[in-house]
Formats: C-alpha cells, sequence, structure tokens
C-alpha cells in the first residue's frame, strides 16, 4: 500500500515537473505569431461549455472536460452513451440487460438491481438522470455533450464520484428551420428523425422534434430449435420532444421543455463458460460458448417508458448577476422477462416491474464582483425520488424448486447548498474554493416471499447520510495560451438498499485527491492539447454480489487506490486535415478489500457453506477494480474536400485501442476481457447549398469480439454476460427546409 501511494505520489510530482519546461517551450512556440480570430486564420474552433455551471471556454476550466458538438457526435454516428467510450480519455462502458454501466478514470458502479446511484451522474439540460436505463433518450437531439472526468462533488453533489456527463439538447432558434433524416443499416436497421423550429411571435420560439428507431434483426443468433425468436439482442424506440422559450435575449428567459421515449428490445445474455457443476451441465442440455450465438427458451423482452418535463427559468439581476432555476419531474416505467440461464431449459427466468417518479429542484445564483475579479456561484438542491419495484422468479434445478417473489419501495430525498469561487489574483493567477453539504434520506419497504411463505416479512428500514465535499484550485497563466491548474476534491456517493433483496443496506463511498493540468493552444490555434494527471483514495466502494440463488446484494470494499495520467490533442495538419488523439494509462485497484468467492465451488458464500466465517474471506487487495482499463487510446484522422460547384466531401478514420479490463474482484478467463482494438471509417458528403447531406459508415470494421459486461449466475453456477456491438454499416440521408 505504502509503495503504491509513493508511486502515485511521484506520478503526479514527475507530470508537474514535465509541465513546467513543457509549457515555457509550448508557450513560446506558439507567441511566435499573436492568436488571429479563428475564422480568419483558420484555426480549430473554440468549444464553450458550461462544466462549472457558468459558460466559459473549454480551455479556462481548470478540470479534465471532453465536449463533443453536434457535427462531431453525427460525423461519427454517436447515437449511445457507448459511442462515447472511444473519444472520452478513461470512459468505459458496458451493458447488461439495458443498465448502462458507466466507468470513468476507474470509478464505476456493477450494481444492476435498478434502485442504485450511478458513480457517474448523467444530467440532461441540468436535471439529474437517478435511472441509467434512461441516459440515451438526449442523443436524438442534441447540441453538445460535456463529460467532466474525476469527483465532481462541489458543484454536483452526491453521486458523481466517478465524473459528470452533461447533455445539452438544442433550444429553438430565431429563424425558421428544419430537418429530416432517414437512415437505414445491417442487421434490417432503420429509422428516420426530424425537426422542426422557429419564432412563433417576437418572445417566443418553439422547437418539435421526434424519432424512430427499429434495429429489426439481432446482433445474436438463438440456437434453440423451437426458439420462440430466432434472434436477440434487437430494439426499437420512438419518441419525441417539446421545447419552448419564452423571452427576451435582455430580459427573463423561460425555457420549457418535454422529453418521451418508449423503447422496446429483445435482450440477451451469452455462456461465457460452461457451469462448474456436472449436474446442472446435464440438466441444462446444450450450450454455446461462442460470441453471439445462445440458446433461450423464453420470449424474453424489456419495454421501458420515459418521460422528463423540466422549466428552466434565468433572471438578470444586474449585469453581472443572475438567477437560474431549473425544475424537473421524470417517470420512468420499465418491464423485463429475462432469461438468464443460456439453455433451452426454463430453469429461472425472472419478470421485473419497475416505476419511479422523482422530482428535482436546483438554484443557482451566479454573481461577478471586485471588477469581475470574483465569479461566485451560491446554490441549493432538492432530489426526491419514489422506487417501486416487483419481481418473480420461478427457479427450478435438480434437488430444488421454489417461487421467488420481491417487492420493494424505497424512497429517498437528498438535499445540498453549495458555494464556488474564482478569484482573480493577478490577471494570471486565480485560485478556486468550494464546498457543499449534502444530506440524503433513504427508506426502503421490503419483502421476499418463497413458495408463498413469508422469508423476509415485510418490513420499512430507514437510514440517513451527510457529507462535505470541498474542493480548493489554482490555475496560472503561463502564457496567453498555456494555462497550468491543479486541484483538489471530494466526491460522495449515497449509501443505501439493494433492490430485489432482503433487508440489505450498505453505506455511503467517498473519494478525494488531487488533479494536476496543463492546457494549451498552439500554432495560431492549429493544435489543442490537453494533459491531466490524478491520484485518489476511494473509501467504502460499493460492490455487487450475487450468492446462493441468484441473492442480490451490495458490500463496501474498504478501500481503493487509483493514479493515472490522460491527454487529449487535436490539430489541423494542413488545411482540411485534421487528427484528433486521445488516451490514458492508470492502475486502479483495491487497496484493502477481503471478500468471499461465490464462484469458488457450488455453495461457496451461501447460507450452507460448510467452511467457517473467517475462512470464507479471500485477501483481493492488489487487484484492479472493476471495468477499469489499464490504458486506452483513440486516433481519429479527417480530411475534407471541396468539390466543382461547392459540394463538400469528408472523410474519417478512428481506431481505439482498449487495454485488459476485469470484470470482477476474482481473476478468471471469463471475467476478464483481453487487450483488443476497433477501427472505424465514415464518409460525408454535403451539397453546396448546405440542404442536403449524406453520410456513410462502417464501426468494427474487423468485426471484433468484446466483452461489455460479466455477471456470475449463482443460480446455475454459470459465467454469463454481453459482447459488444459486432460490426455494423449503414448509411443516412438529412434534407435540410
Amino acid at each position: 500500500m505504502q509503495t503504491n501511494m509513493k508511486f502515485g505520489s511521484r506520478i503526479l510530482l514527475g507530470t508537474a515537473a514535465s509541465l513546467v519546461p513543457l509549457c515555457w517551450s509550448m508557450g513560446a512556440l506558439a507567441q511566435e505569431a499573436p492568436e488571429a480570430d479563428q475564422s480568419a486564420s483558420g484555426g480549430l474552433a473554440d468549444i464553450v461549455v458550461t462544466a462549472q455551471k457558468r459558460a466559459e471556454n473549454l480551455q479556462k476550466v481548470p478540470a479534465s472536460v471532453t465536449a463533443l458538438g453536434s457535427d462531431a457526435l453525427e460525423t461519427r454516428q454517436i447515437d449511445s452513451i457507448s459511442g462515447l467510450q472511444a473519444e472520452v480519455p478513461s470512459l468505459v462502458v458496458g451493458e447488461f440487460y439495458g443498465t448502462s454501466l458507466i466507468t470513468l478514470r476507474g470509478i464505476s458502479t456493477g450494481l444492476t438491481s435498478g434502485a442504485e446511484d450511478p458513480s457517474v451522474a448523467t444530467h440532461i439540460n441540468g436535471v439529474y438522470q437517478p435511472r441509467s436505463r434512461s441516459v440515451d433518450s438526449a442523443m436524438a437531439d442534441l447540441e453538445r455533450v460535456e463529460v467532466l472526468s474525476g469527483p465532481q462533488g462541489t458543484l454536483y453533489g452526491r453521486n458523481a464520484t466517478g465524473g459528470v456527463v452533461n447533455y445539452v439538447l438544442k433550444r429553438p432558434t430565431n429563424s425558421f428551420e428544419s430537418e429530416v433524416t432517414g437512415r437505414i443499416g445491417n442487421y434490417s436497421r432503420y429509422g428516420i428523425q426530424g425537426r422542426v423550429t422557429g419564432p412563433i411571435s417576437d418572445d417566443v420560439r418553439i422547437l418539435v422534434s421526434g424519432i424512430y428507431d427499429n434495429q429489426h434483426k439481432g446482433y445474436t443468433k438463438n440456437l434453440h430449435p423451437n426458439a420462440p425468436r430466432s434472434r436477440l439482442d434487437s430494439g426499437r424506440s420512438a419518441g419525441g420532444r417539446l421545447a419552448v422559450d419564452i423571452g427576451s435575449k435582455d430580459g427573463i428567459n423561460v425555457a420549457l421543455e418535454a422529453i418521451y421515449l418508449d423503447t422496446r428490445t429483445v435482450p440477451v445474455a451469452e455462456s461465457f463458460a460452461a457451469p462448474d457443476s456436472p449436474s446442472l451441465i446435464a440438466f441444462l442440455g446444450q450450450q454455446s460458448f461462442v460470441p453471439r450465438k445462445t440458446y433461450s427458451e423464453l420470449p424474453a423482452f424489456t419495454r421501458s417508458k420515459y418521460l422528463q418535463t423540466s422549466a428552466t427559468i434565468n433572471v438578470p439581476i444586474t449585469d453581472n448577476v443572475s438567477l437560474k432555476s431549473i425544475t424537473g419531474y421524470q417517470t420512468f416505467k420499465d418491464h423485463m422477462l429475462i432469461d438468464l440461464d443460456t439453455s433451452g431449459v426454463a430453469s429461472g427466468p425472472t419478470d421485473q416491474k419497475i416505476d419511479s417518479k422523482s422530482f428535482t429542484q436546483e438554484f443557482d445564483f451566479n454573481a461577478e464582483t471586485l471588477d469581475g475579479r470574483l465569479k461566485s456561484i451560491v446554490g441549493l438542491f432538492y432530489f426526491h425520488d419514489d422506487f417501486v419495484s416487483n419481481s418473480s422468479t420461478p427457479f427450478s434445478v435438480p434437488g430444488f424448486a421454489a417461487t421467488f417473489d420481491t417487492y420493494g419501495k424505497m424512497p429517498s430525498k437528498s438535499y445540498s447548498a453549495f458555494t464556488d469561487h474564482t478569484f482573480s489574483v493577478t490577471d494570471r493567477l486565480r485560485l478556486q474554493f468550494g464546498i457543499r453539504y449534502n444530506k440524503d434520506e433513504k427508506k426502503a419497504t421490503q419483502s421476499l416471499i418463497v413458495n408463498g411463505a413469508p422469508a423476509c416479512p415485510l418490513m420499512t428500514n430507514k437510514r440517513e447520510w451527510d457529507a462535505w465535499t470541498p474542493r480548493v484550485g489554482a490555475q496560472y497563466d503561463v502564457e496567453d495560451n498555456v494555462m497550468l491548474y491543479g486541484q483538489w476534491s471530494k466526491g460522495f456517493k449515497a449509501g443505501g438498499f439493494t433492490a430485489n433483496s432482503c433487508y440489505n443496506g450498505f453505506d455511503p463511498e467517498s473519494i478525494k485527491g488531487p488533479e494536476i493540468g496543463i492546457k494549451t493552444k498552439l500554432f495560431d490555434n492549429r493544435v489543442r492539447f490537453n494533459l491531466a494527471g490524478y491520484y485518489y483514495n476511494i473509501s467504502n466502494l460499493q460492490v455487487q454480489k450475487v450468492v446462493d440463488v441468484g441473492n442480490f446484494f451490495t458490500l463496501n470494499a474498504a478501500k481503493a487506490e487509483i493514479y493515472g495520467a490522460e491527454f487529449s490533442l487535436s490539430a489541423l495538419l494542413a488545411d482540411r486535415l485534421q487528427l484528433d488523439a486521445s488516451g490514458m494509462v492508470q492502475s486502479a485497484k483495491y487497496s484493502n478489500f477481503q471478500n468471499c468467492n461465490e464462484a469458488a465451488f457450488p455453495g461457496a458464500c451461501g447460507a450452507f457453506d460448510p467452511r467457517p466465517a473467517a475462512d470464507r474471506q479471500t485477501d483481493v487487495s492488489g487487484n484492479w477494480l472493476n471495468r477499469a482499463a489499464p490504458y486506452s487510446l483513440n486516433v481519429g484522422l479527417q480530411y475534407s474536400f471541396e468539390m466543382s460547384g461547392g459540394a463538400e466531401f469528408l472523410l474519417r478514420g478512428d481506431t481505439y485501442f482498449s487495454g485488459k479490463v476485469h470484470f470482477s474482484e476474482f481473476p478468471s478467463d471469463q471475467a476478464i476481457q483481453k487487450a483488443y482494438s476497433l477501427q472505424n471509417a465514415f464518409v460525408t458528403y454535403t451539397t453546396a447549398s448546405k440542404q442536403f447531406t449524406l453520410r456513410g459508415y462502417i464501426k468494427n470494421i474487423a468485426n471484433v469480439d468484446y466483452k461489455v459486461s460479466h455477471f456470475f449466475n449463482s443460480a446455475v453456477r454459470q459465467a454469463i454476460g454481453n459482447y459488444g456491438t459486432p460490426r455494423t454499416f449503414g448509411m443516412d440521408a438529412t434534407v435540410r427546409f
């Protein structure tokens, strides 16, 4: 442990030491010519983000932020959060039965029962998203997406220990605009989306959009001879959005919004290895261990309905003082019937329903004082969530049969107050200080019925926590286009109760540590290079566990340690030729964790484990955290050229490399994805009038098989999970009016 801490400290100190001469030399190069207006010089476009809850140039934000605008998202065909994995250093996205498992800088959650909080907070137009299955609802109408890496406890509060993903959607325009996009692709994919926007009076603007997307043919073949569905892992989504802006540019502005998305999928689980019990092997019969081939006798499905309504009110009090109110209300309903045994035998199908209603209210008071030298924000936040789940699992294996019915009603509340300040000591030196107080309350009324008898009678439990999450930092402009920064911050993730369990409560987790970095704009803004190093200590990391016949519960790992470095680069190598690259190296390991390995042998860790309690624990200290890659690298090259008549072609190629990923604290071949790489290619044609755009793409060109999730199904003693998207190709066409 001490050696790792010293090594992590050396990485940060070494990075800091190397930044000083680097920034001076790069700064000198940057000053060979004064920075010109980008429209005149043809340099990289400036990126404005709201990462610190106020509009700022990306290069002035003292934190690691990745931002992608709508043009980049459309060119690279990013239509889900998993598509961001190759664009954001240290981002890993897994999926299991529709649940997105997001990891940033090695910090993630493997909790999939539905009620637990994420480690990476997601917001849509400033509204917090408590359910991970709702995050892709924003992808169809994006203006940009911002990803903040590392703990963001001060400005974003609870459940941002790994970072924050902010989706910023398009707003209504002052002039009439409309467009329609149609798409087709392999696996019988087809869809259409459209948008109409414009003013309906001097002070009222409106936007209406809709989307329908259908991947009719699933990625996975069902080998069962009498299968109700021959293809699995297909999906269909349909929805729309209404946005209304009321008010003038200089007065009070009210932004109203409603988003609805109806999603249906045919879920799949695939076997990574045979069960470890001969009797179960014989009982389950024929299985496939080939990627994207499985057996299922069940007409499995998931159906979710998501609705978000919100109102954002901006009130300019003076030229330098403003007040913002963000009110959000969400409903999320999900019904799924899933098959976990990957065979033709009905050993334990699960039918689960979730009903969630959430309300959020945030007030942000922004001010600039002392002639603009002090920029301050003071805020209040309230969150209320009502979550209800019901599940039924008729379970049957040789020697044991029972029906498990669970019920859980888990309301939660969160209150917080925060403040954050940036003070300009000189024109080049700025200091930051912020702090947040957070209080959480959670209740759980749960029951477990086995064969009609109460194994866990209906009972209510309640727990409360509070936490202070400060940050302190400084940034210094070595040159006009070279900025050094450093900060220390703390994050907090609430504890809770595991859904579908027997009164399982778990404690909050916390993270703290420093980040240092450099941000540069060089060669007349033709090169943008950012580098950051980080070191974190995590306490009470929440880890999911499954024992006996599929009983879920959550335990807290004592300590974990993460340190690493990440970079991003954008460079105009020549007119119309752009290079993009990003990557990271890191160590993310448990530093103190004792746990029982359910996969060791049948009956391990369960009620009938014959070993004394002290002998059940295995020391996994030093093992890798789940879904934390040791390195990743993404390189993209993009070239555009103009044809006669003014039409434009754009060609782009990307390649992404990922190091080995562990899905469990207990290393095994089934719970590891070896290092792999993916390649993508894109082409875009736009007419001179900009009224028509045609795009083509091919992703995962080599059709690489790679795991994105792992789950040890203790009920049938088998490792199962999901593979990433295979080779896909297609095209879309956009017509603008």
